[in-house]
């Protein structure tokens, strides 16, 4: 007569521990199946676009420089920028 509440108690904690189990397998397998590819995706796009602003940022200061520089050397100490 001891054992049956233990054994009953035991029992409800290892169903409450086995369905939060399956609630975080069903959980990992949306990150895996959805969530990672999109963010991925959109992490992808960031870096790309990131990348595409760092060089037209570098181009521009080139241009900039080699404008001050020709402006120099024609004595134009505006150094006017294209």
């Amino acid at each position: 007569m001891r054992a049956a509440p233990e054994y009953a108690t035991a029992r409800a904690a290892a169903r409450l521990v086995g369905d939060e189990a399956a609630r975080t397998r069903r959980r990992v397998r949306a990150l895996r199946r959805h969530w990672i590819p999109r963010l991925t995706e959109v992490l992808a796009a960031a870096d790309l676009a990131l990348e595409q602003a760092e060089h037209e940022d570098f181009v521009r200061h080139r241009w900039a420089a080699e404008a001050r520089r020709t402006a120099q050397w024609r004595g134009d100490e505006r150094g006017r920028q294209p």
